[in-house]
């Protein structure tokens, strides 16, 4: 199996492009090897009732496994602005399905405009093609970012410009007093 991104999980497991933890905090080993196939994901049945992966790089050998536990993400929706989105906004472990988070903003224009501001969990395969909220005739603007990792939605795209121009401002005075 090709692996175009390697992560590291704890102090010795290498993952193939993302990083899992379990419900005990094991780190999974994606891919992992189960009754001869390679799994690049948690999978249900086998060993358990819950949805699982591998601690090693081949559970058939060495037989170690857990459940898979969900990325924690931030989830908030409005259709006023960032700013309203996030004074409401609130940690959440997503199900163990949703291995990143989503950060949306949209635009509409038809017999009136309206927003859409939101944060959710998610997973790689809805954020690497296209994602569905976006489509539409009355779209005008769309923007989605994915990330992973627990809270990496964190900050709205306004925090991000004001924090690069403060720290531009701070090192701009330090430069020059």
């Amino acid at each position: 199996m090709y692996c175009p991104f390697i992560s590291v999980c704890g102090d010795t497991a290498v993952t193939c492009g993302r990083t899992r933890r379990t419900v005990s905090n094991k780190c999974c080993v994606f891919p992992f090897t189960y009754e001869g196939k390679q799994y690049d994901t948690c999978i249900w049945g086998g060993p358990s009732t819950s949805y699982w992966c591998a601690t090693t790089d081949n559970f058939d050998r060495d037989e170690q496994w857990d459940i898979c536990k969900g990325v924690k993400c931030y989830i908030c929706t409005s259709d006023v602005s960032w700013s309203h989105c996030e004074s409401y906004q609130q940690a959440h472990t997503c199900p163990h399905i949703y291995d990143e988070c989503l950060k949306l903003s949209k635009e509409e224009e038809n017999t009136y405009s309206s927003k859409l501001f939101r944060k959710r969990c998610t997973s790689n395969k809805l954020c690497t093609a296209y994602n569905p909220t976006c489509e539409g005739p009355d779209v005008v603007k769309c923007d989605f970012s994915c990330c992973m990792g627990d809270l990496c939605n964190s900050a709205s795209y306004a925090q991000i410009e004001l924090l690069s121009v403060l720290m531009v401002s701070v090192w701009f005075l330090f430069l020059y007093s």
